[in-house]
């Protein structure tokens, strides 16, 4: 009995692996980090754009966020200035719009950003309305579209950001309301 205990106790040990295989080697190398998230920024939108349309009152509890948010893919829709998924606010400033913008400055393309907005709301991207800027928004670094949801609106606010350390980058601003933003023009 002694002797079978150990012949299989010398057996474990033997079998137990060479440490310097390579399987064992590329196993303790880290893996690059890969980031995923299902915050799809188009399905944030049409759900809200969906409320707006039927008259449900938007409620922060239900919307409000705070993250990441992602393309139809799950990748974050930029990496800001320090490499790191950019962060998006989405909140609720009152029972009838929302705003969504993107927290720190990155890589953010916003033109390709709204035209996959407009596609997942089947929307037309060469027609937008007619918006005359007024004191609020008279800004020459602001690029400002608006579009009808056809129950709601939704408006795009391009503006250039600076960075303390000297970077640029674009700062987009979404706004989905129930009421047309002051200076549309609706015909």
């Amino acid at each position: 009995m002694t002797v079978a205990i150990i012949l299989i106790t010398f057996a474990a040990v033997s079998c137990g692996g060479n440490k310097n295989s390579p399987t064992a080697e590329t196993s303790t190398q880290p893996e690059p980090e890969e980031f995923h998230a299902d915050n799809d920024i188009a399905m944030t939108i049409r759900s809200i754009a969906d409320a707006i349309k039927v008259g449900e009152p938007l409620d922060s509890a239900e919307y409000d966020y705070l993250g990441v948010l992602t393309d139809g893919q799950g990748t974050p829709l930029y990496t800001d200035v320090q490499g790191a998924p950019g962060e998006w606010v989405v909140d609720v400033i009152d029972k009838g719009s929302v705003t969504i913008r993107n927290i720190y400055l990155g890589d953010l393309l916003p033109d390709d950003l709204r035209h996959y907005i407009l596609q997942s709301l089947n929307m037309d991207e060469a027609h937008p309305l007619e918006f005359e800027a007024h004191d609020a928004v008279n800004d020459d670094d602001t690029q400002i579209t608006v579009y009808d949801l056809r129950g709601g609106f939704l408006r795009f606010e391009i503006r250039a950001g600076i960075a303390p350390n000297g970077l640029e980058g674009p700062l987009l601003t979404i706004i989905l309301s129930s009421e047309p933003p002051v200076g549309t023009k609706i015909s």
